[in-house]
């Protein structure tokens, strides 16, 4: 569960109808201002209609899909992939490529990704067209993730242009009715009924459809990230770099700090293996 979206969208939601509620001199008063449903059909109503019209139905399907990703709190740990390509890079350095089709295989690896790179320098493709094709893959991967934050961003940009489209309509029918023996008090009345629909086409906007969009990107951005250090760890397997070397070339894709978890986890490692293997030699010695 994505606990730090779902935080900001309550804080925001919250402080905003805390803040109407505190502005005026009734609650009563509040409702009657900020609650207007004609208001409501021409800014949500409009904006939606509009967004279905813009973006194909294939879109607005996988928006439930889209929803469910942004809700997962799942980060994509660079340091596994890197781990996984120096195995590999050290096991085709000591029987060759082809023996990495049933290394893979044995991995029982959860990136589709990673498994097609590698079944790509495993069917001898010249190198050229091995980055040709992965960069053509990321290429695809994009646009199809596009998608998931457009409906999003044509919503966001659909929101204020008809809550605007609502103010003028409003403005419209309050120069149209206005009663001269009313006063400024009919023509202030009036105009908060026409800018509250203002006030709903920003409030789609900034505080679901901007956030949603932001946050689509950056899991995308992160994913992206992982994508182009397979590439290049497969490639670097693929010329016969030493194993050593290419997790070095990859490391520059995290940052110092999970260098060193990395490092201290695999000195952890190293030591209980080393202390297991003593324990056998002694137990070995005894019984001799």
């Amino acid at each position: 569960m994505n606990i730090s979206f779902l935080i900001g969208l309550v804080a925001g939601v919250a402080l905003v109808v805390y803040g109407i509620g505190t502005s005026g001199s009734s609650l009563s008063q509040v409702t009657q201002s900020f609650i207007d449903f004609p208001s409501m059909f021409i800014t949500f109503g409009g904006a939606f209609s509009a967004t279905i019209m813009s973006v194909p139905v294939k879109y607005l399907k996988d928006v439930p899909k889209n929803l469910k990703v942004l809700m997962k709190r799942e980060k994509i740990n660079l340091n596994e992939y890197i781990d996984t390509i120096e195995e590999l890079a050290k096991e085709a350095r000591l029987k060759g490529l082809l023996v990495l089709e049933e290394k893979v295989n044995a991995m029982d690896l959860q990136d589709e990704f990673l498994k097609y790179c590698v079944m790509l320098i495993v069917d001898a493709i010249e190198p050229t067209k091995v980055r040709a094709q992965i960069e053509n893959e990321i290429d695809c991967i994009e646009a199809r993730h596009a998608s998931a934050w457009k409906v999003f961003d044509t919503l966001g940009s659909f929101g204020p242009a008809f809550g605007m489209l609502g103010t003028l309509i409003g403005l419209i029918n309050m120069l149209a009715n206005m009663d001269t023996s009313n006063g400024a008090d009919a023509l202030g009345k009036g105009m908060s009924t026409a800018l509250v629909t203002t006030f709903y086409g920003s409030a789609l906007t900034n505080m679901f459809c901007v956030p949603i969009s932001n946050r689509l990107k950056a899991k995308h951005d992160e994913e992206m990230i992982a994508k182009e250090l397979i590439m290049e760890g497969v490639l670097s397997i693929q010329s016969g770099e030493n194993p050593k070397y290419i997790r070095e070339k990859l490391n520059s894709y995290i940052t110092y700090e999970e260098r060193g978890s990395a490092a201290q986890a695999d000195s952890e490692e190293g030591g209980t293996k080393k202390k297991s293997k003593r324990g056998k030699s002694r137990k070995s010695e005894a019984n001799a």
